[in-house]
């Protein structure tokens, strides 16, 4: 019996452990996330002090994510493109099945932008900032 009842709980556990991976690559962005992507869908060469100030936030919270904060303090560097430091980061980041969809559809815009998002990658921002 003892057999059994350690198996369930090992099964149990596993489903749980399956469930919360799932749940959170497929849930929808959080608020850093949809504050990067607004912020991204309006960037035009440059974010302004304002975005840059709400991007600061993310990246000196101790709740932001670190995917967050990579994607946060890459807009704030942007200058016309994103900056050869975070370029390798982004397309990392981009390709990372781990992380959430939006996380790596704003990398992807991010390391391959020129001076604005395209009216397709705005469209694809947009619906992430309304998440």
């Amino acid at each position: 019996m003892r057999v059994h009842i350690r198996t369930f709980v090992a099964v149990a556990l596993s489903v749980l452990a399956v469930g919360f991976t799932v749940t959170r690559a497929t849930q929808a962005p959080d608020q850093n996330i949809k504050v990067v992507a607004g912020v991204l869908a309006r960037l035009n060469h440059f974010a302004n002090d304002a975005d840059k100030k709400a991007l600061q936030g993310i990246v000196a919270s101790p709740t932001a994510t670190a995917n967050e904060k990579v994607l946060a303090q890459a807009v704030i560097n942007v200058q016309h493109t994103a900056a050869a430091a975070d370029k390798s980061k982004l397309e990392a980041l981009a390709k990372d099945a781990s992380a959430t969809e939006s996380v790596r559809t704003i990398a992807g815009i991010l390391a391959g932008l020129n001076h604005t998002a395209s009216d397709a990658q705005k469209a694809a921002l947009a619906k992430i900032s309304a998440g």
